[in-house]
């Protein structure tokens, strides 16, 4: 693999630049051992070897037995990860300032350590609870992804822009691999967490059948069936990425080798069964499947590099033509309404609304009128933060459409540093507010929203593929977790429905506001999928959406955290949203469009209004 050329930025620009790459390497590295040492700590019980944080047993240098040890070598392997990852995000940030997407990568990484050890305090406080245990390990995970995509984007040259049209296919596909995987060692780690390990020692059947009747086993059958799905969508991918190792030496290489990889993990769970989970067979199983996720995002990084470069150079252009128009404009704050319209208060209103229904929900009633207060005072300034960020990584985009161009930044009323370091603050603001008053959990999945939104879907998906906002969808998920988890102090199956009901729900919202705005987002060159396909193809996909949501909606019926009136005001409100959805299809117009975008809103809200009251009415 060829290293790219990079452009100083200063006159140390060059010796950061030297840096970066063998830091990248070794913040990997040290990542992926940090997540198998930890697998060592989970399977010879030794979680609790330093019962207290960030000191064990009150002392910089721990007692010298075996389970203290164990888990102090991790925290020591921790420390050495921190080092490494801030290292690095000051190596990209001096060396690589012209490289948008290392900086936005580099930064993501700093950001996804700051909560990672922030989760790994809390587990150690409150006893391994396996929800905060399993999301432990999926922020180390997306750490380890993050830093993987890095060190593909400073060590791959990128081959040329005209070669995204034939890994389009590839691409798709590594988006779904990528989620699936995760998924799957997430749900792993929560059987894991659980004691499920145990429910099923034998294979490929459990307990002798393939349904098996008590909870826990049902649960680790659940898992292997999910592992045969992951296996068929990375076989797939795999061999895409392989037909296309002539477009990229490495895709190959890293298409194979993964699949190899897949293939030994399915051996290791065997094994599992086979030695009635012994402990080593359990860390390997962890270790080859951080592996295999490393691989998997490796085929999507080296996929996406063509295209993330061609819209790069697309970005910039339109960014001088961008300061071309606004030269001799002045640029100053012109008051606190500015500030206000950054936070972008209408969609504040329906992301608190989703997050009053989680608390609702968890409490089985009405919630503590105080801990409301703390919910609607940190949700708006995670929220307005959020937007915040988005104005000022948008601007570009929307100096060049007609809808945005007169907000804050792009009609020059408040200057883009200001709305940079205002973002900045309100979301430091609703840290410490949640953290303080709700919870640590709520505090770190507000941040981690605010971290989807901004780094995830702004500076990445949105201007990059016509998928963007299926993924980037999950941002507005998480305040209905955000409302849960400050009620219950954790995370539960009825929560996680909330989290899907917004995540399906997003897309057929927000195409049909793309409908009504595409030649906007056609001008400003961002792939909505209104704009890259035609009428037709964009209304199915919004049926089909919309027909997936409305079942998942009745779904929350079966956690008895609701009863039947919300089960028959979700099937009224769902099969009038796919009424609109197939008259947009019938007849594909603006107006069908703008009805079903206006019904959209009105449908969300009234389903969370709904759970809310009828919690109220069966308590």
């Amino acid at each position: 693999m060829s290293r790219q050329t990079i452009t100083p930025t200063s006159r140390r620009a060059p010796l950061f630049a030297r840096l970066v790459p063998p830091l990248v390497l070794a913040a990997v590295v040290a990542t992926f051992l940090l997540i198998v040492l930890g697998a060592v700590v989970r399977v010879s019980g030794s979680g609790l070897g330093c019962p207290d944080w960030p000191l064990c047993h009150g002392r910089l240098i721990p007692p010298l037995d075996v389970p203290t040890l164990i888990e102090y070598s991790h925290r020591l392997a921790a420390s050495l990860v921190s080092v490494l990852v801030l290292a690095t995000g000051l190596a990209v940030w001096f060396g690589y300032r012209s490289r948008p997407l290392a900086v936005s990568l580099a930064l993501l990484a700093v950001a996804l350590l700051v909560v990672q050890v922030v989760l790994g305090g809390v587990t150690v406080l409150l006893e391994l609870p396996p929800d905060i245990v399993t999301a432990h390990l999926g922020t180390a995970l997306a750490l380890l992804a993050t830093l993987m995509v890095l060190l593909v984007v400073v060590v791959v040259s990128p081959v040329g822009a005209a070669a995204s049209q034939s890994l389009a296919r590839l691409q798709r596909l590594s988006l779904w691999a990528a989620g699936a995987t995760y998924l799957l060692m997430l749900t792993g780690a929560y059987v894991r967490g659980s004691g499920g390990t145990f429910a099923c020692l034998d294979w490929p059947l459990c307990q002798g059948g393939l349904l098996p009747a008590q909870p826990l086993a049902l649960l680790h059958v659940a898992h292997r069936y999910l592992a045969v799905g992951v296996g068929v969508l990375l076989a797939a991918t795999f061999l895409e990425g392989w037909r296309q190792r002539h477009v990229q030496k490495a895709l190959g290489q890293a298409s194979l080798h993964t699949g190899i990889l897949f293939g030994l993990q399915v051996i290791v769970g065997a094994i599992i069964a086979w030695t009635s989970a012994a402990p080593w067979a359990q860390a390997t199983h962890l270790a080859v499947a951080s592996a295999v996720w490393m691989g998997v995002m490796t085929v999507a990084a080296l996929a996406w590099l063509p295209a993330m470069t061609r819209r790069r150079l697309e970005a910039t252009s339109v960014s001088a033509h961008s300061r071309e128009r606004g030269a001799g404009a002045s640029a100053g704050d012109h008051g606190l309404g500015d500030y206000i319209a950054l936070m972008k208060p209408r969609i504040i209103v329906l992301l608190l609304v989703t997050a009053l229904g989680g608390m609702f929900l968890a409490a089985g009633g009405m919630p503590p009128v105080g801990l409301m207060a703390v919910v609607l005072v940190g949700g708006t300034l995670a929220a307005g933060g959020a937007n915040a960020l988005n104005h000022y990584y948008d601007q570009d985009i929307d100096s060049m459409m007609r809808r945005t161009q007169h907000r804050p930044i792009p009609g020059h009323r408040v200057l883009p540093q200001r709305a940079f370091v205002f973002g900045l603050v309100l979301n430091v603001l609703a840290f410490l507010v949640l953290a303080t008053f709700a919870g640590v959990l709520s505090a770190v999945l507000a941040l981690g929203g605010t971290l989807f939104y901004v780094l995830v879907y702004t500076r990445w998906l949105k201007r990059t593929t016509p998928h963007n906002i299926v993924i980037g969808g999950a941002a507005g998920a998480f305040p209905p977790l955000v409302g849960w988890a400050a009620v219950t102090g954790g995370l539960a199956l009825p929560a996680w429905y909330l989290f899907a009901i917004i995540f399906f729900w997003t897309p057929p919202h927000f195409w049909a506001l793309a409908w009504l705005m595409r030649d906007d987002y056609a001008e400003a060159n961002v792939p909505m999928l209104p704009v890259v396909a035609d009428e037709r193809d964009t209304a199915w996909q919004i049926l089909l959406y919309t027909i997936v949501l409305v079942p998942l909606t009745a779904l929350l019926f079966t956690t008895r955290t609701v009863g039947w009136v919300y089960l028959g005001e979700s099937l009224l409100l769902g099969g009038v949203f796919i009424a609109y959805a197939a008259a947009l299809l019938r007849d594909p117009s603006r107006a069908n469009a703008s009805r079903l975008y206006r019904y959209s809103l009105l449908y969300l809200t009234l389903l969370f209004v709904v759970i809310m009251v009828e919690s109220v009415v069966m308590l």
